[in-house]
């Protein structure tokens, strides 16, 4: 178990715990995920509403939402889906 830190000093000089934590993120982290751009969806209130509820009855994530409808418009549009796009 780690100590106990009692300062922002000791938090920052210490370079053996952030060595050990980053190591530790980088393994858990599939490198699949290095691939992947951030992008900020705007929405309004009401559609946010609806969709966190949807997400929240059906036990799914709101992104997964987003990217059902991506692949929808995408195949609508004769492009290819996210399943070919993300195929390696």
């Amino acid at each position: 178990m780690p100590k106990k830190r009692t300062s922002l000093d000791e938090l920052f000089n210490d370079k053996s715990q952030t060595e050990n934590s980053t190591s530790a993120l980088q393994a858990e982290v599939p490198n699949k995920v290095t691939d992947i751009k951030r992008q900020t969806v705007y929405l309004p209130e009401a559609v946010y509403e609806q969709i966190r509820t949807l997400a929240f009855q059906e036990r799914r994530k709101m992104h997964d939402y987003l990217l059902e409808g991506l692949d929808f418009v995408f195949k609508s549009r004769g492009l290819k889906s996210l399943e070919e796009l993300t195929k390696k």
